[in-house]
């Protein structure tokens, strides 16, 4: 009896253990799959190599770009990138002389002249996107990868995390097209020189897109969950994708389980949801607001011009003609395109997804989903003219000789970008590949 009873139990324990290996197994498979953040498709990762770029087979949403670069490389660029945008902040960004006098600006006197003037709202977004928000992400990503091994995985991952949002709204290379435009209306009205603090912001730049084109993020994730140990599912389990870090997180689908979604993320403890929440309600309320803004952001002036006691208005249109009739066409037609088509287009196509995505459409997938993917990119270089305004408004401050004042279409046009922005990030575009085949089936 006891020879078949230590039978009985080498079975169980052969059992326990065959089960453990198979959830360890489909937990190492998990590893390797993500669901497309654009269209739902659960794909497989490929083998892993340096310069892999994994693409999905529906909508051509890079799922993962493996880098070549070490990780040393794109620290040493965020650090590059820091110590320059420290000095940019400290150091004189223009000089201009203009009828016997001198003016000279800082990165923060923009900002403070839109608060000077009346306009709050407006001096708070140029302040946010260009001193703080680039040094936010500089610094975070410093301390991520410098940090890896040393600091506290769960502080990691919530530093990593507020990165990756940050990210957008570091706008130092919209600010520099913004200065170039501006540069253009000062030399017609005084003697420019460019100080230190420009080619600190260019170097800034510079080394920031190397710092983002180097640094690999899923690795990055995958670090810190093997530090944070994440738990093996157990049981039979469906899979939810995390819309941080992107990954399959196991909900339990057994009785007795809980069945409702895990409320974090098990690798980068965000919340975790099968879309995000009112998607479709919250989309529509940012796209609605910035219809509102769009007709007095271009009818009313951004900005009022006082030369030798003579004031003109311009509005966007006015500013766009005045470069073509200078011979600056190229100019001209980077702000038509910046400051008039884009906000449009963003306005148009987002209107068409959220229509067709409630609607249950099945046209034109593929095209909704680049369409989405083009908006998100490019709805930040709107910003163009608000730079280009705080500029102006920070360095011609001569009286009735030479001024700039800002106006309320400068303020309506910033709030256009913001809200464009929202309703691009709170749109959920699985939702429009939901009416091929619904999540919940």
């Amino acid at each position: 009896m006891e020879t078949v009873a230590h039978l009985m139990e080498k079975q169980r324990a052969d059992q326990r253990e065959g089960e453990q290996r198979a959830h360890e197994n489909a937990h190492e498979r998990w590893e390797e799959q993500r669901e497309c953040p654009q269209c739902g498709l659960l794909c497989q990762l490929p083998p892993r190599y340096p310069g892999l770029v994994a693409d999905c087979p529906r909508c051509g949403e890079v799922l993962w770009r493996m880098r070549k670069a070490r990780r040393s490389f794109p620290l040493s660029c965020a650090l590059g990138a820091l110590l320059f945008y420290l000095f940019a902040l400290v150091a004189p960004f223009l000089e201009i002389h203009a009828y016997g006098r001198f003016s000279v600006a800082r990165l923060s006197t923009g900002p403070a002249q839109f608060l000077a003037e009346g306009f709050g709202l407006a001096g708070a977004l140029v302040f946010a996107v260009t001193l703080v928000a680039p040094a936010a992400k500089l610094g975070l990503l410093v301390i991520t990868l410098g940090g890896l091994r040393i600091l506290p995985p769960n502080l990691l991952r919530a530093l990593f995390r507020t990165y990756l949002a940050l990210a957008p709204w570091a706008m130092i290379d919209v600010y520099l097209l913004g200065f170039l435009v501006a540069y253009t209306k000062l030399t017609a009205y005084a003697v420019v020189h460019l100080d230190t603090a420009l080619y600190a912001l260019i170097g800034c730049m510079l080394t920031m897109a190397a710092a983002d084109g180097s640094v690999d993020i899923e690795q990055i994730w995958r670090t810190l969950a093997t530090r944070a140990a994440v738990a093996k599912p157990a049981g039979h389990v469906s899979l939810l994708s995390c819309h941080g870090c992107g990954y399959l997180n196991p909900v339990h689908d057994e009785p007795g389980q809980h069945t409702a979604h895990d409320p974090h993320c098990q690798r980068c403890s965000a919340p975790v949801h099968a879309r995000k929440p009112d998607s479709i309600s919250r989309s529509w309320a940012f796209l609605l607001a910035a219809m509102a803004l769009y007709i007095p952001a271009n009818i009313y002036p951004f900005m009022v011009l006082t030369s030798l006691a003579h004031s003109n208005s311009y509005t966007i249109f006015g500013g766009i003609i005045e470069l073509a009739q200078s011979g600056l066409w190229p100019l001209a037609l980077l702000v038509f395109f910046a400051s008039f088509t884009i906000p449009l287009m963003k306005i148009v196509l987002l209107g068409y997804m959220l229509i067709t995505a409630q609607m249950k459409s099945k046209s034109l997938l593929r095209f909704r989903s680049h369409a989405y993917r083009f908006i998100d990119f490019i709805g930040r270089w709107s910003m163009i003219d608000v730079f280009m305004v705080s500029i102006l408004i920070a360095l011609m401050r001569f009286g009735q000789f030479a001024s700039v004042h800002a106006a309320i279409g400068a303020v309506c046009f910033g709030g256009v970008v913001v809200m464009t922005i929202f309703a691009v990030q709170a749109f959920d575009p699985r939702l429009m590949w939901d009416a091929e085949r619904p999540f919940y089936e």
